[in-house]
């Protein structure tokens, strides 16, 4: 199994101009997490984009009913990223992210049979 080390940015408040200062226009993946009663973060979302700020921007002025969206309205949100440069490794990381956590507002997605399974760093 391929092991890949992730250059993870972030956790940063789920906030428009904090996205705008700490995210560029790169391709790669993101998680959005909650904090938990005990302190701790759960990730709720994990996504993947061909430009990081521009998709956590989405995000943060969505006014859909979706589940993303009401995980945000509610608070507590955080945001952590990592740039990745083929689309390869950004299927193998989020496919290794969806199985590790399992997030509640990605339930009902799926990702091709065929991506490669990879080890990564979580944190």
């Amino acid at each position: 199994m391929r092991k890949l080390h992730i250059e993870w940015q972030g956790y940063f408040p789920f906030k428009g101009k904090v996205i705008r200062s700490k995210a560029d226009d790169r391709a790669g993946v993101y998680k959005i997490s909650k904090k938990q009663k005990d302190g701790s973060l759960k990730p709720v979302y994990v996504g993947h984009a061909d430009s990081i700020k521009m998709r956590l921007l989405v995000h943060a002025t969505s006014t859909d009913d979706s589940c993303v969206s009401i995980e945000l309205r509610d608070g507590g949100c955080q945001f952590r990223f990592a740039y990745l440069y083929t689309r390869e490794d950004i299927a193998a990381v989020v496919k290794a992210l969806y199985v590790r956590y399992a997030p509640k507002c990605n339930i009902g997605e799926s990702l091709p049979a065929e991506t490669e399974e990879v080890e990564i760093n979580y944190n």
